[in-house]
């Protein structure tokens, strides 16, 4: 089971990154059921975490424009098992899409400081 909490009323959940030769950390991304891929990092984020890019792609945005975006590889733990995921270069804000949470039953407690919980759906 994946585990965070609403803060500033957004469901965000932490996410471990293992890099090469770097002890692993975590980011708080924000689970967005309208993004229907992996994860979302901003680009000075990917900058620095070195992440290799591996294709460029056209997505339409939730404006309705489209844009070009990179995309990258990133190795993370998810509930405690090591994936390699893509990663588009977007945003200012760490997001989580559905693809990365196919298969897993999302629950969110709307309130300061609520659950949100990623169970994997057996």
């Amino acid at each position: 089971m994946m585990q965070g909490r609403v803060k500033d009323g957004r469901a965000s959940v932490p996410i471990t990154f293992r890099l090469s030769n770097q002890p692993d950390f975590q980011i708080e991304f924000v689970v967005d059921t309208g993004f229907n891929d992996y994860l979302t990092l901003p680009p000075q984020a990917i900058s620095a975490m070195n992440l290799p890019q591996y294709s460029n792609t056209s997505v339409r945005l939730a404006d309705g424009t489209e844009t070009m975006l990179s995309i990258h590889s990133a190795t993370i733990v998810w509930d405690d098992l090591e994936l390699i995921v893509p990663v588009l270069a977007a945003g200012v804000k760490p997001l989580i899409g559905t693809s990365l949470m196919d298969g897993y039953h999302l629950s969110i407690y709307f309130q300061i400081d609520g659950a949100v919980n990623l169970t994997a759906i057996s």
